[in-house]
């Protein structure tokens, strides 16, 4: 067994971190599920002057976009209107395409307002 697979089998994890642990780009979206405001994020930690933004925007989590095996993906924790969530999956694979041409630039955030 290698490390890795040791390492799975220890570990229990939800549909959210399953998805981040398999995934070979990932995003996490913010939201606020009263305005519709969102917000995709890295998975890494946020700062604290970004997560004060997002507390006073009212965003909070909302699931997960990724790419498995070259397969899109999403786990979601709660339902979403059409528009919004193909904005959101619109703005994931536009930050996907971006960082395949520029993998060493930073992507900015994508954010949209109903």
């Amino acid at each position: 067994m290698k490390n890795q697979d040791a390492v799975r089998a220890v570990i229990v994890r939800d549909k959210f971190e399953e998805l981040m642990w398999d995934a070979q780009y990932a995003l996490i979206l913010l939201i606020n599920a009263h305005t519709q405001d969102w917000q995709l994020v890295e998975p890494q930690p946020i700062p604290a002057e970004a997560a004060q933004t997002y507390s006073e925007r009212g965003l909070g989590f909302a699931g997960v976009f990724g790419f498995v095996g070259g397969k899109a993906r999403s786990e979601l924790a709660m339902p979403l209107d059409d528009v919004t969530l193909q904005a959101a999956v619109d703005a994931f694979v536009q930050r996907w395409a971006r960082s395949l041409t520029h993998p060493c630039w930073p992507v900015p955030m994508a954010a949209g307002v109903n």
